[in-house]
């Protein structure tokens, strides 16, 4: 009986060897031979790439950052929930034992039509029981591919997460760094107006200015001290915002203000036809693709008939003694087959919405690969002109304040009036302001040329995980 039971399940099992549906295969995409920009350097970028700004305060934030963001944290969450789905699709792959032990006592009634009088039974046993799916048409198979790309997907959405929250760091740090020194140039802005104010009020009361030039003073002075309340508004609002990209409380978090030299790094942008494999989100949304592919396959095992092998065998007695007694063994096999019918429509549309899936997972991996290239682009174009434009306004400046100077000198000798000293302070302030602006955008293009790169990412890169003491200190 043994060897019969062995064979049937070898020829069964043989039988496993067909899946239905597509096999995946990544679709092709169109990419462009070049950047309109071409790249200078050809070095890679570092995983840490944060450091190419020269500033250790700000790879202290970073670090905060990754180690306790709760979008990260959720992250990783997500990827250990598919890493536990994709084990539960594994275990269709086993057959299911069980041993469910019972006790019964039981009377039959006396007092209906009944061919036996009353009846008294006592019933110990002791089964186990063994059910297993022949996967004759892939359907566990697919399962565990799909589970499987699903697992994939969310590693590549954790480093896609924590590359944007890097990015976000850099961007917020780099900012407030900017508001740093536009605040420096107003507050000393503010004590040249203030002193401007005193020699107007002097001058005036000794007869040499009207008051008109006493009320421009005046005036001057009351507009830069807005600008700079503005700019200390804007300098606090970057501030708390750092503060929720590591996790802490906005309240009691505050960042010392320092002497900072902007450092703008030269990106590699690498070649286009290497973009894609060094994109997370690219990664993630073409692994879902991969899931999508094979749920189409899990849907097409609908229409085909299943087989289960069932299994049972154990002790049954009336009496605990006796259970383990050979005369007490009782043992059952057979296959059982189920037949699709008739199920309204159900499978037919199963199968319609697994493929609408798919097409729909495929249009959102390409929009995210023509988004990419665009988002490179961008950033390289915003490099190149925002690096002609900051040349231009250093040469700006220097004329700028030259020419305040001079007004300075002319208004002191009594050869030009307060208004030409104040136009050519208020221009030269100006450009200041805008050369510190530009800066911070060819910082700020910088980091959005390095996300869009992927930052330093790869296809394969281990899954990052946050510091042991962070999840030690987790509730």
């Amino acid at each position: 009986m043994r060897a019969r039971v062995l064979v049937l399940a070898l020829c069964v099992t043989g039988l496993g060897g067909c899946v239905l549906g597509p096999d995946y295969q990544r679709p092709d995409t169109p990419l462009p031979a070049a950047w309109k920009e071409p790249s200078a350097s050809t070095a890679a970028i570092p995983d840490a790439w944060w450091k190419l700004f020269g500033d250790d305060e700000l790879d202290h934030h970073v670090t905060a950052t990754l180690a306790a963001n709760q979008d990260l944290a959720g992250a990783l969450a997500r990827f250990d929930q598919s890493r536990a789905l994709l084990g539960v699709a594994r275990a269709d792959q086993y057959p299911d034992v069980s041993f469910a032990p019972g006790y019964s006592r039981a009377r039959t009634s006396g007092s209906i039509d009944n061919r036996f009088p009353v009846l008294e039974t006592t019933v110990w046993q002791a089964p186990v029981e063994l059910a297993y799916e022949v996967d004759l048409w892939g359907r566990v198979r697919r399962s565990v591919e799909a589970a499987g790309a699903d697992l994939q997907g969310s590693a590549d959405a954790i480093a896609a997460v924590r590359l944007s929250l890097a990015a976000a760091t850099v961007s917020t740090y780099l900012s407030l760094r900017s508001s740093d020194r536009e605040i420096d140039v107003l507050a000393r802005t503010v004590g040249v107006r203030e002193d401007e104010l005193k020699l107007a009020d002097r001058r005036a009361r000794a007869g040499v200015v009207g008051d008109l030039d006493v009320l421009r003073a005046r005036a001057d002075l009351s507009q830069t001290r807005a600008d700079l309340a503005d700019a200390r508004r804007r300098r606090d609002n970057l501030e708390h915002a750092l503060a929720v990209l590591e996790a802490r409380n906005a309240a009691e978090f505050s960042v010392a203000t320092v002497a900072w030299t902007p450092h703008v790094p030269d990106v590699p942008a690498g070649l286009p036809s290497t973009l894609l494999e060094h994109r997370p989100d690219v990664a993630s949304d073409e692994r879902a693709l991969a899931a999508a592919s094979a749920r189409i396959g899990v849907a097409k095992t609908a229409f085909f008939p299943s087989v289960s092998l069932t299994a049972s065998g154990g002790f049954v007695s009336p009496r605990l003694s006796d259970l383990t007694n050979s005369q007490s063994e009782v043992w059952s096999f057979g296959p059982v087959v189920n037949l699709p019918i008739f199920e309204g429509g159900r499978n037919r549309a199963r199968l319609e919405g697994a493929e609408a899936a798919y097409r729909g997972a495929e249009a959102k991996w390409r929009q995210t690969g023509i988004t990419a290239f665009q988002e490179v682009q961008d950033a390289l174009t915003d490099t190149t002109w925002l690096r002609e434009r900051g040349t231009a306004l250093d040469a700006t400046v220097d004329a700028s304040t030259a020419a305040a100077k001079l007004s300075r000198s002319r208004y002191d000798r009594g050869l030009a009036g307060y208004f030409e000293v104040v136009d050519s302070e208020r221009q030269a302030l100006n450009t200041q302001r805008a050369a510190i602006e530009n800066d911070q955008q060819r910082l700020l293009a910088a980091v959005s040329l390095i996300k869009a790169l992927g930052g330093g990412w790869k296809e394969g890169d281990a899954v990052p995980r946050q510091p042991e003491a962070t999840a030690a200190a987790s509730p």
